[in-house]
């Protein structure tokens, strides 16, 4: 018995197919998809994105409007974690006065973000003492 092949030879004539050229875009894409996510909580991880809201507030600028006067304001959150329900209070003192205090409460400050908004007073806050301070958040 005389045989040409044996079992489990392989043949030189048959190749291996080949894999098509989107297949190997797909797979690119998935994998620099994959790695871009992992370099992001990676880089959250390791710079502060877990760090309680810090708030600070800076006055932009103060315009008379009818009934009185509009503070705008901006309302920053320098640390990694977002705040909710972010309370903003506004006083302006007067020599021989009653202060009178303004409220604004911002709904939601992502981390290393701003909100702009106002507060509103009946009297000139540029002819006596503005003070503006953020007075509280709750954890989102």
């Amino acid at each position: 018995m005389n045989r040409e092949h044996k079992v489990g030879e392989i043949h030189p004539e048959t190749s291996r197919p080949q894999v098509p050229w989107l297949e190997w875009v797909a797979a690119g894409t998935g994998l620099l998809l994959g790695l871009g996510i992992f370099g992001v909580i990676g880089w959250q991880a390791f710079n502060g994105a877990t760090t309680p809201p810090v708030i600070t507030v800076e006055v932009e600028n103060v315009t008379p409007v009818e009934g009185g006067h509009r503070v705008l304001l901006r309302a920053r959150n320098t640390a990694g974690e977002a705040a909710a329900q972010v309370e903003i209070e506004g006083k302006v003192t007067m020599a021989g006065e009653h202060e009178e205090t303004s409220r604004v409460v911002f709904d939601y400050i992502p981390g290393h973000s701003a909100r702009q908004g106002g507060l509103f007073f009946t009297r000139d806050p540029r002819a006596g003492t503005l003070i503006v301070r953020a007075t509280g958040f709750a954890e989102t």
